[in-house]
């Protein structure tokens, strides 16, 4: 025996028959209306509370919103939906909303529309960036000389990489606010004092040096005290390129690992690490920069003769360990205060 559905009294297995399940099952609820807040400087968009930097364009972004909001039965199985937008002006649209999948073995086709309006607001960054906001000030300096204007270009460089590497993952306040030119270096005004403190760091490790950090206070905000770090990037008395006079040797600065000084000595060829009280007290006696094309005349197993570029003489110079030379090869020299070196 068969059930009765009590709906239309017509055969049932249980309860309703499929022909009335399918008449009064709603299998897409969707809202009458969506609102999306889209910032007009950035293009951020705030969702549940909170701003992010969109990844798509603005018909994406409401395709995904309405994603979000449609709601689809449970049962339905191999659920296809498609959205078709109608603007209606700048800022609203109309989206036509079809469905279809299946339900208990049978196709099934739902369709809605939902109004869509976009309303513009200025996200929480662009507002803090219009505002002059900062959190904190990443100051770079030389010791006893001003940077090379090429190392500041690379500082500056650093700063923006990392401040735009920090926005995408998600720091509202990963923006450089400003860089100025001041004498004996460059201050780098940040949005967040974690910014700052990876752009100090960094520049520190590739360039060597100390950082240090101070805190001020500054205000009240909400009950809650506001400071402002400042973190000192002092750049080490050494630059790379610069040949030395250290412990009864003369060296090229190659490099910089955190406090050490990566140098190549011009006489054994050997490149190792002097520290950081070393290279304050080494003399500096050259600019690798400087150097200029000599040719080799003769060379032997502990010298080698090249032509002067400057008094065009020939001259006796320290035949660097392990360079290959031939009479006739092309090779850098550099004067310095401790006479003719061949640089690597």
């Amino acid at each position: 025996m068969r059930s009765i559905c009590p709906r239309c009294g017509g055969a049932s297995d249980d309860g309703l028959c499929l022909s009335c399940i399918l008449e009064t099952t709603e299998f897409m609820i969707c809202p009458d209306q969506i609102e999306l807040v889209v910032c007009p400087v950035c293009g951020s968009i705030l969702e549940r509370g909170r701003w992010r930097h969109p990844d798509s364009d603005l018909d994406e972004l409401i395709r995904n919103a309405l994603f979000r909001e449609i709601s689809v039965h449970h049962e339905l199985e191999d659920v296809e939906l498609e959205i078709l937008l109608h603007p209606r002006g700048s800022t609203r649209f109309v989206a036509d909303v079809h469905l279809s999948g299946m339900f208990r073995g049978t196709a099934v086709h739902a369709e809605c529309q939902v109004r869509v309006r976009v309303s513009r607001r200025t996200c929480d960054r662009c507002s803090r960036i219009a505002g002059r906001y900062f959190e904190g000030i990443v100051q770079v300096r030389g010791r006893e000389r001003p940077p090379e204007e090429s190392d500041l270009s690379e500082a500056r460089e650093i700063a923006q990489s990392l401040a735009a590497a920090g926005y995408q993952k998600g720091d509202r306040l990963a923006f450089i606010q400003d860089i100025k030119d001041v004498r004996g270096g460059i201050d780098i005004i940040v949005g967040s004092t974690q910014l700052g403190r990876h752009i100090a760091k960094t520049i520190a490790q590739r360039f060597g040096g100390r950082v240090q950090e101070s805190v001020k206070l500054v205000g009240c905000r909400d009950g809650k005290d506001l400071f402002r770090t400042t973190m000192l990037v002092r750049l080490p008395r050494l630059r790379k390129g610069d040949v030395i006079y250290s412990k009864g040797a003369v060296m090229e600065v190659v490099g910089f690992e955190g406090r050490r000084t990566a140098v190549i000595s011009l006489d054994k060829g050997e490149r190792f690490y002097i520290s950081e009280e070393e290279a304050d007290a080494a003399e500096i006696i050259g600019d690798s920069s400087k150097a200029r094309k000599s040719v080799v005349i003769s060379v032997d197993e502990s010298v080698v003769e090249v032509l002067d570029p400057e008094s065009y003489r020939t001259v006796l110079a320290i035949r660097p360990a392990g360079m290959k030379l031939e009479s006739g090869a092309e090779v850098k020299v550099l004067h310095t205060e401790r006479g003719l070196f061949l640089l690597y």
